[in-house]
């Protein structure tokens, strides 16, 4: 710590400090434009981190983080057809569990959609975190973004998200997946496990697959 002599000196630097301390914490007036296309779960039931049919005794279990941008393109790209063909017609179950080890953004990621599950909105916020998503490398999950993102999704409580995401309970929670990634062999994102009708589960896919590569998969398992 250096000590400044002279009491002109001293105001000069306590009046930077608040300037700059006053400018970090001053809100933006320009908002922020988010993506939010969200028809591919529109209207598909989900319970926490479960999407579909509950019932259903085929599961497709997926290891991702929000920052991966190879878990962005299977979200982008495949899903949307899995989710018209299988999800939503009640087939198949998807459920989610992520790990926060790609960027500096992913524990946020990771806490955010954790905490959107406890209003049953976690499958809205993954969407929008993938369509949104920047640079891995990067801390682009800014809490702007996240209230931008959250204002996009009908009946999220934007307050209770960002509450909920600081807390103790998601934090054990997103602990208790790390420790599940690492039971299941998990070695890097996306990667899906699926659960089949006599309850024994398998290796899916590594690093995401096309749509038909999933289909095929998935009619083998219905058919059994």
């Amino acid at each position: 710590m250096l000590l400044v002599a002279g009491g002109a000196l001293a105001v000069a630097a306590v009046a930077i400090v608040l300037s700059v301390v006053l400018s970090g914490n001053k809100k933006s007036s320009t908002p922020t434009v988010v993506s939010s296309d969200l028809s591919a779960i529109s209207g598909i039931p989900q319970s926490g981190l479960v999407l579909g049919n509950p019932l259903t005794r085929v599961a497709m279990t997926e290891f991702a983080d929000t920052s991966c941008p190879a878990c962005r393109r299977y979200a982008l790209d495949t899903f949307p057809t899995l989710s018209a063909d299988y999800v939503r017609t009640g087939k198949v179950r998807v459920q989610m569990r992520l790990v926060d080890f790609v960027g500096p953004s992913s524990p946020r990621g990771r806490a955010l959609v954790l905490a959107a599950a406890r209003q049953n909105k976690a499958w809205q916020m993954l969407e929008l975190l993938y369509q949104n998503q920047g640079d891995e490398t990067t801390n682009w999950l800014t809490d702007d973004l996240a209230r931008a993102i959250a204002a996009k999704i009908p009946g999220l409580d934007a307050d209770k998200l960002l509450a909920d995401a600081d807390s103790t309970a998601v934090a054990d929670q997103g602990a208790s997946m790390d420790s599940e990634a690492q039971s299941a062999g998990v070695r890097g994102t996306p990667t899906f496990f699926l659960t089949t009708p006599d309850g024994k589960v398998h290796l899916l896919s590594e690093g995401g697959g096309t749509a038909s590569q999933f289909a095929e998969r998935f009619d083998q398992a219905l058919g059994s």
